[in-house]
């Protein structure tokens, strides 16, 4: 296969992103190499799955092991909300600590179902209308930031080597932290807003890890396995979010998006939104009348939906390739990224 692109005619996908793509198709043991239609570039293209012949690249994972997002059902009714009053709760605190949501697009969102596709896997799911939902993207933290630390220098790690078996050793316990770190940020989060609460995960999708199957290692940077039976593909703070059934397929290295893909660097973000706003506090509030509660100034240009891709479109495409289906629509209503 070499390198596929999942797109059609109508996505744009910087080309830098896919020559990188290319540099990295030479490396000792890369077999195939899928770029998913969120690809963008960074120091390894994000949005990508990397299929690897007995053999692993650290520096392909990078810092954040276990990186991925959690969804979870309170059990808190919608109509019990005064919104006013939990966004003034929410305002003026933080998560921090052993336990945290982590910068960049890291977020905990709270969501409501806004549209049901698939009433028997929603069903499934306990997705219903009439409650609230947490939603966690957030990885291992300082964890995978010190294996990376360790093993950035090391251009490969070799099958059956004492090293490679170290490193994936260190790889699980870092998966098994995030995933346990958004946990601790649902709970977390909705203490803070007072609410009598009872979070139940219910969906839970890694991006950025070492699959392996076999003699094969998936390196997964910004790509979610389709073996998983459902997933989320997020959306940026002013659009959707969609939970999908997962249909694997050989063509995208059994590999989904995880997201809507950046669509401008960060350091141009506030050069172009500046002028459209007229004060920054204005995009505290999105297009969805959402609200965004953040300490980081600079995150509220940075992670503006307009630096992201348009999330209808990346699932269009993945639609058009019969890796999905839709199963609901959420619809964020609080930001956190504090």
């Amino acid at each position: 296969m070499g390198i596929k692109i999942i797109k059609n005619n109508k996505l744009w996908i910087e080309d830098s992103a896919i020559q990188h793509l290319e540099k990295i198709s030479t490396l000792d043991g890369v077999v195939d190499i899928v770029g998913l239609p969120d690809l963008h570039d960074g120091k390894v293209p994000v949005g990508t799955t990397i299929k690897v012949k007995d053999k692993v690249y650290p520096y392909l994972i990078g810092n954040d092991i276990g990186c991925g997002m959690s969804l979870f059902h309170t059990h808190v009714k919608l109509k019990k909300l005064n919104m006013k009053n939990l966004i003034k709760r929410l305002e003026n605190t933080k998560i921090q600590g052993k336990f945290s949501i982590g910068g960049g697009n890291h977020f905990a969102e709270l969501q409501q179902i806004e549209k049901i596709y698939h009433q028997e896997d929603a069903n499934q799911l306990y997705l219903d209308k009439k409650f609230l939902y947490v939603l966690v993207h957030s990885g291992s933290r300082n964890i995978g930031e010190r294996i990376y630390r360790q093993y950035a220098s090391k251009n490969v790690l070799e099958k059956d080597t004492q090293e490679m078996k170290d490193y994936l050793n260190k790889h699980q316990k870092a998966i098994e932290f995030a995933i346990e770190n958004r946990v601790q940020i649902a709970d977390l989060l909705m203490e803070k807003t007072k609410l009598k609460y009872n979070n139940d995960m219910i969906i839970d999708c890694i991006h950025n890890y070492i699959e392996i199957d076999n003699h094969d290692y998936y390196h997964h940077k910004g790509s979610v396995s389709s073996w998983n039976q459902f997933v989320i593909i997020a959306g940026s703070r002013g659009t959707y979010s969609y939970i999908v059934k997962c249909i694997p397929k050989e063509e995208t290295l059994y590999s989904l998006s995880h997201g809507a893909g950046r669509k401008w660097p960060r350091y141009l973000c506030k050069g172009r939104l500046v002028g459209k706003y007229s004060h920054i506090d204005d995009l505290k509030t999105t297009t969805m009348n959402g609200k965004v509660i953040t300490n980081q100034k600079e995150l509220l240009y940075e992670e503006a939906s307009e630096a992201y891709k348009n999330i209808d479109d990346v699932i269009h495409i993945l639609l058009e390739y019969g890796c999905i289906e839709l199963v609901a629509r959420l619809k964020p209503m609080v930001t956190y990224k504090c």
